[in-house]
């Protein structure tokens, strides 16, 4: 059995970028060391070009038909087995030397249950990139974060912000964590009812809520490659801005966390805000991108409230 499997799921019939992938974590030793393991697991139609490019590398492909990134990487996970389950996505490639291994070297104590890393940009090519980096993108910052049972019960008038800590495309858990919170919520993520980044946010506020200790590492670097235009960039904030609210209404209906209630307003006022800033050049994304993130979190509150309608019929 390995120590610890990589899991990457494929979302598109590009063997471009995981081929990327694939040849990064071939220079960075992975395919050298016995201990570590990949998995891809193709969500995609049955005649993917993806299948012949893993045969070229010593990997385990694994396919299903659409069902879903958060459904795709339960099911690789089920039929594999190891200590440490990593994820990553095809858009990405390893930055920092022996990235997993950092992130594996966090876990020290019994009760540490997530471990991210940062995501960055690798390569600047057009002015999209560059804005949403400027704005933050997918990094957590600079500083090692660690947050436990006094930050997930501490009271806020709004929802506990696991986003400061959730990395859906750089982390590592314990296998028998991810067993114990009940694996991927399959109702949210890409190809999922619900889309956007709420099945990722959800593992990682599950995780804290079991008592478990999170942590954010910023040495263990990923290179993502950032959408690169405009229109690509403001459908990503729209599916953002959809998982924003809507995880926080399951939050709030099947956990009973009182604070979700307040993150819906919280959200949306801060989009908003940041929709306005964009007029004036304070806030780096365009218009019209700043407003698709708005629009994603009230059309995240029909899609929740859709998911709990088909639950009663």
């Amino acid at each position: 059995m390995k120590d610890t499997l990589l899991f990457i799921p494929v979302k598109l019939d590009d063997t471009r970028v995981i081929k990327r992938l694939l040849d990064s974590l071939k220079h960075s030793g992975y395919f050298r060391d016995s201990s570590f393991g990949v998995v891809v697991v193709d969500d995609r139609c049955p005649n993917s070009k993806v299948k012949r490019l893993c045969s070229e590398y010593p990997i385990t492909y694994l396919r299903t038909k659409g069902v879903g990134k958060m459904a795709a990487l339960n099911y690789a996970v089920r039929r594999t087995s190891s200590k440490y389950v990593a994820f990553t996505d095809q858009d990405n490639i390893v930055v920092s030397a022996n990235w997993l291994q950092t992130l594996k070297s966090n876990f020290t104590l019994k009760d540490i249950g997530y471990v991210s890393g940062k995501v960055t940009l690798f390569q600047a090519e057009s002015e999209a990139q560059k804005r949403w980096e400027k704005k933050g993108a997918l990094n957590k910052g600079n500083e090692k974060l660690v947050f436990g049972k006094e930050f997930f019960e501490k009271f806020r008038l709004r929802g506990v912000p696991v986003n400061l800590c959730t990395a859906g495309s750089n982390h590592i858990m314990p296998r028998k964590v991810l067993e114990k919170i009940g694996f991927h919520d399959e109702r949210f993520g890409p190809g999922a009812f619900v889309d956007g980044a709420g099945g990722d946010l959800d593992i990682t506020y599950r995780v804290l809520k079991r008592g478990y200790t999170v942590i954010y590492d910023p040495k263990a670097v990923i290179g993502h490659e950032h959408p690169t235009t405009f229109p690509s960039l403001r459908n990503k904030m729209f599916s953002y801005g959809i998982s924003d609210t809507a995880i926080h209404l399951k939050f709030l209906f099947e956990f009973g966390d009182i604070r979700s209630f307040f993150q819906v307003f919280y959200r949306i006022g801060q989009n908003t805000s940041r929709f306005l800033r964009s007029f004036t050049g304070s806030y780096p994304l365009p218009p019209h991108v700043a407003l698709a993130s708005i629009l994603g979190n009230l059309v995240g509150l029909i899609k929740y409230l859709e998911l709990r309608l088909k639950k009663f019929h």
